[in-house]
């Protein structure tokens, strides 16, 4: 991909910033897989599996389950599948576990009961289903719904015996037309300052919760074997994935699992060829933020479509993009590469981030000037507004927008060539690139409606049209940042990939991003933020329970959905 270098003002390296990451981002242009559109015949995964030899194997192991990936999905999962009393064996290939952002939904946890927090699950459920137009399989929301309460209990009694904590993101959206919910959880080390400036996350979020889980599988049993790539499944003669077979070649070892074999990979946002294919919007974006950088290459929806299993039926995946790796949106007065106006401010992330992406060589500012942090406070704390990267990453429920954080992080920002500050206007529009006249004549337009109290042009409510009158003035760069994709393998309630007519492959099991059928099509919905990791943790341990012969309703408790 060549985009980042025609786009002239992401000249600068985008800085990972933060919840979806605790390492350096890679840009589209860094992607490990180049798809050559033009050569392409057939996709690569359709040609045919290569058997490994046997005389390549050194090593053979046996034990109950095998677990592929050592995220918080692959975690919960092998952590689950020894508390039901398997022998468990976890196998990654990168250095050890890794960790993306925090915010983690659940309904009907113990912390939403302490801190009195009422939601309807139900209602939940039916805007996430009209939000993906049905295209998924609604038994897993529902199932989510039930049983993702227990999951993050489950999970905090085991971080608080590390000192870990947990509490509810303050920070959700909360305008009349677009609401997200109080269901967002993310964990924090004991005494941690939880002020979060410019990406410092030290101890808040999955960094915080993964050796908590680590500690546990290493007190239950659980071998973990790093730096060890899973290659291939083995398949006995009835069709049932026996095992895996990792390491490198003429060193391989094959680990055989008499019960059964998850995929906990991750998604698969590093394989341009795979997001070709069902994801080709999430092309557009500028940058891609994971960690560890470029491990997600799809290498378990490769590995199970070679076996027989197949990618959900809706092929419009849907992309997690949001406004990470540039400055925060807010609900100021949004510009293109003209100087023009194009949207009404009061939406989501996602949403910006998608707008944003059709205009002039996907560029856009977010402008505002001197009064624009006590103008901020003000939407979030009186419950106007909110949300990813318009209120605080870190928030915790009670303590309000933290202006002086905000501030600092901003200072970076302008020393980062993220933001732009100037006395002028003409001096701004010049600074960002943009048609000083048109600019100018956008920014007027822009007071005029937020004096009027009505916004004539794209019907943003009136509390948040405020005017850009006050030196010095500010110009934030929005950034669209691929953070993951969504879509995945087929699979039903059972937890087990499934193949193209729909039946189970007897002892593959998948969970986290990797798995499918969640999310509708096109677009990740954020009402809920933390979808992917709450799905992970649950998904995760549910997979687990049901890899290693247990029953999901005897160890996780079901919340009852009126």
């Amino acid at each position: 991909m060549t985009k980042i270098l025609r786009r002239n003002f992401l000249k600068t390296s985008i800085a990972t910033i933060g919840a979806a990451s605790v390492a350096p981002a890679a840009v589209a242009g860094d992607m490990p897989t180049k798809w050559d559109k033009q050569n392409c015949k057939g996709w690569s995964w359709e040609k045919p599996m290569k058997k490994i030899a046997a005389d390549q194997i050194t090593k053979t192991e046996t034990t109950d389950v095998v677990v592929i990936g050592a995220g918080l999905a692959g975690f919960a999962a092998a952590l689950s599948a020894a508390q039901e009393g398997a022998k468990v064996i976890l196998v990654e290939k990168t250095r050890g576990w890794s960790a993306r952002g925090g915010h983690i939904t659940a309904f009907g946890t113990k912390t939403q009961d302490k801190l009195g927090v009422k939601i309807d699950p139900a209602e939940i459920v039916r805007k996430l289903i009209a939000w993906g137009q049905g295209r998924m399989d609604e038994r897993l929301l529902w199932l989510f719904a039930e049983k993702s309460g227990d999951c993050l209990d489950w999970a905090e009694a085991l971080a608080n015996k590390h000192d870990t904590k947990v509490t509810l993101w303050e920070g959700y959206y909360k305008g009349p037309t677009y609401t997200e919910y109080p269901v967002t959880h993310f964990f924090y080390n004991k005494d941690i300052d939880l002020d979060y400036t410019y990406g410092n996350a030290s101890g808040i979020g999955n960094v915080a919760l993964m050796p908590c889980l680590e500690a546990e599988l290493k007190g239950a049993g659980v071998k973990l074997m790093y730096r060890t790539p899973a290659v291939q499944l083995v398949q006995n003669a009835d069709g049932r994935v026996t095992g895996v077979i990792v390491g490198k070649p003429g060193k391989y070892t094959q680990i055989n699992a008499t019960k059964g074999v998850i995929i906990a990979t991750g998604c698969y946002a590093s394989n341009e060829e795979m997001r070709a294919k069902w994801a080709p919007y999430s092309l557009r974006a500028d940058a891609q933020i994971y960690f560890p950088t470029k491990s997600n290459t799809g290498d378990g929806h490769i590995m199970a479509m070679q076996v027989g299993g197949t990618m959900q039926k809706n092929d419009n995946h849907s992309a997690t993009v949001h406004l990470e790796a540039g400055a925060g949106s807010y609900g100021f007065l949004h510009v293109n590469a003209n100087g023009k106006r194009f949207m009404n401010e009061d939406v989501n992330t996602q949403s910006k981030s998608c707008a944003k992406e059709l205009q002039p060589h996907g560029i856009a500012w977010t402008i505002y000037d001197a009064d624009w942090a006590d103008q901020v406070k003000k939407q979030v704390d009186g419950n106007m507004a909110g949300g990813l990267f318009y209120g605080q990453m870190w928030q915790p429920w009670g303590n309000g927008w933290n202006a002086d954080v905000e501030k600092k992080s901003q200072a970076q920002h302008i020393k980062d060539k993220k933001v732009f500050k100037a006395d002028t206007l003409d001096e701004l529009a010049k600074m960002i690139g943009v048609p000083a006249d048109e600019f100018k004549k956008t920014v007027a337009r822009y007071n005029e409606l937020a004096k009027k109290g009505h916004d004539d042009d794209f019907g943003k409510r009136p509390e948040l049209l405020t005017q850009i009158v006050k030196p010095p003035f500010y110009a934030g760069r929005l950034v669209s940042s691929l953070l993951a994709m969504t879509g995945g393998l087929h699979t039903d309630p059972s937890l087990q990939v499934l193949d193209a007519n729909d039946k189970p492959i007897p002892g593959l099991y998948v969970c986290g991003a990797a798995a499918g059928d969640y999310f509708g099509s096109g677009d990740y919905p954020t009402i809920c933020p933390g979808m992917n990791h709450g799905r992970a943790l649950t998904f995760g341990r549910l997979a687990g329970i049901k890899a290693a012969g247990g029953d999901i309703d005897k160890s996780v408790k079901t919340l009852e959905i009126k």
